[in-house]
């Protein structure tokens, strides 16, 4: 079957006003193309089918996957949109690309990552067994989550005037796209902390010896992302308590968190960890919390100092 886009733009409009009558096969041909730019399109157009009917694109969700790896980057994160789109009502037929979806957290731009959390999201839920193979790529993105450059005041007072100036001017008109990659980069620590406590739920032995690794991820935002990454810890230590003794002090140091249910968080850790040098912290916090987390503390303090 020929691989030549008849027309960019015709092909788009069908998909786009006519999702139902796309031809998937010819479509799917396409991703066979020379060019990268015409692998998009196709991609781009079943990504149109997708939102219109997700059940015709399950069928050929083993073609879309292969595309996750396309050597033209801009295909590769339309095919994670695609996926994206068909995995909450088909999430069998996206599984098999869960590796390579992994992958794909740490790419730049955002959107791709964000994309490929999209599709992963359901697994979290459906089935997260697939995520342990997967441990260590996950904990990687949390120790070096993808950032957005967008350096504040003080720190382009190190840039010479002129450039300076450029950088002032390009950070302003991208001001409405730099608050949605911000968004983005949350949302991939979210799903890969949420997926690394299914991990250590299941697997506790998969990422121990790397779990020192971990102390720059737990002052990563959002608190929810900080949350999940510290109860991955306390899934580790709850077998192995000294596997988080290189983490007191970034544990400690989370008990002064803005979020107090991340507070909370890091005070059931330190006590699965059975940290010694937490007792008069926790015991601080105690005095100065109220409520559960008051209660949360001091019981923990006590039990620690109690078993040592």
């Amino acid at each position: 079957m020929s691989t030549q886009v008849p027309d960019d733009e015709e092909l788009l409009e069908t998909a786009r006003n006519d999702p139902e009558n796309v031809d998937l096969d010819a479509v799917v041909a396409l991703f066979d193309a020379e060019r990268g730019q015409v692998r998009n399109i196709a991609l781009r157009c079943v990504l149109f089918v997708a939102v219109d009917d997700p059940s015709r694109v399950a069928e050929i969700s083993e073609h879309v996957i292969e595309r996750l790896d396309d050597d033209f980057p801009v295909a590769g994160s339309t095919a994670a949109a695609v996926l994206a789109s068909i995995a909450d009502d088909h999430p069998d037929a996206v599984r098999p690309g869960l590796p390579a979806l992994v992958g794909k957290l740490d790419e730049h731009p955002p959107q791709t990552g964000y994309r490929a959390a999209r599709a992963l999201s359901p697994f979290l839920e459906e089935d997260p067994r697939g995520f342990v193979p997967e441990a260590d790529a996950l904990l990687d993105v949390l120790i070096d989550p993808p950032e957005v450059w967008a350096p504040n005041s003080a720190a382009l007072q190190d840039f010479p005037p002129d450039q300076r100036l450029s950088i002032t001017n390009t950070l302003t008109s991208r001001r409405n796209e730099i608050v949605k990659e911000r968004a983005r980069n949350s949302g991939i620590r979210e799903l890969a902390a949420h997926a690394l406590v299914e991990v250590t739920a299941r697997e506790p032995d998969a990422v121990a010896d790397r779990l020192h690794e971990l102390s720059p991820a737990l002052s990563n935002d959002p608190p929810i992302a900080r949350a999940a990454t510290i109860d991955a810890i306390a899934n580790v230590a709850e077998v192995d308590p000294t596997a988080a003794t290189p983490l007191t002090d970034a544990l400690i140091a989370r008990l002064d968190d803005d979020a107090e249910f991340v507070r909370a968080h890091a005070v059931r850790a330190l006590g699965f960890a059975e940290a010694v040098d937490a007792v008069d912290p926790l015991r601080e916090l105690a005095d100065d919390a109220t409520g559960d987390l008051e209660e949360l503390a001091a019981d923990t303090a006590d039990w620690i100092a109690e078993s040592h």
